[in-house]
Formats: C-alpha cells, sequence, structure tokens
C-alpha cells in the first residue's frame, strides 16, 4: 500500500537520534542520511529494512506537510492517479513522469486539500 512516507521535523539532527533510537528495537535502521546547511540544500534522513528506506525524515523548512508515497502496479495507475486527484479538488504538484530518485522511478503529485503532498509511485520498469 504505501512506498515511503516523508515526516517533516523542525530539528533534523535531534529527530535523528530520537528516531536511530526508537525504530532499533524493530529492526529498522537509518541507511541514508543527508545532512546540510544553506538555505538550497535538502536535509533528509531514511530509515528502512533490507537496503531499502520506506520512512524519510526531512527538514520543514523544505516541506512543512506530510507526505505519502503509494504503491502503484504500473505507470498507467499513476496517470489515473494523478488525474483522479486533479478532478477531485486537489493542486498539481508534479505529473506522471520518470524521475532521478532510482530506476524506473515513474511518479506524480497531487496536493490534497489540506496540503498535503501525495504521491504514487511505480518502480516497474517501462
Amino acid at each position: 500500500m504505501f512506498d515511503h512516507i516523508d515526516c517533516p521535523v523542525t530539528d533534523i539532527r535531534r529527530s535523528v537520534a530520537f528516531y536511530d533510537t526508537l525504530l532499533a528495537p524493530l529492526g529498522i535502521a537509518r541507511l541514508i542520511t543527508r545532512i546540510a546547511s544553506g538555505a538550497a540544500s535538502v536535509s533528509n534522513a531514511g530509515y528502512g529494512r533490507q537496503g531499502r528506506a520506506g520512512f524519510w525524515l526531512s527538514d520543514a523548512s523544505r516541506k512543512g506537510h506530510l507526505h505519502v508515497g503509494f504503491s502503484a502496479a504500473t505507470r498507467e495507475a499513476v496517470a489515473a492517479f494523478h488525474a483522479a486527484g486533479l478532478a477531485a479538488g486537489g493542486s498539481d504538484n508534479g505529473g506522471p513522469g520518470l524521475r532521478p530518485y532510482a530506476p524506473n522511478y515513474y511518479a506524480a503529485y497531487v496536493i490534497d486539500p489540506d496540503g498535503h503532498n501525495i504521491e504514487a509511485v511505480c518502480r516497474a520498469g517501462g
């Protein structure tokens, strides 16, 4: 159902220390860390199991709302998700297309009525 969730936090270093401790008993480890400084920088940390991060912490100054990525079986489903979101009153935040995050990462983004960034992603090739 979920591909990933991105949780905005106010202090990335404090939150990384907290989630490192909190998630360890569940066998969930920090797999990726990007701590940067400056206005154009990106700070985030990805947690997961078996080499794949699915829970992310991100600097709230970069995005102040929750980000949820839903898994899609096909690229056509990603396009249908995007069209349905717009028809239901959501705002476009990136139409269907390949993204540079991982090989075959095909996604679309819709902002929901409360400002949350909702994504559908298909990781299958072509």
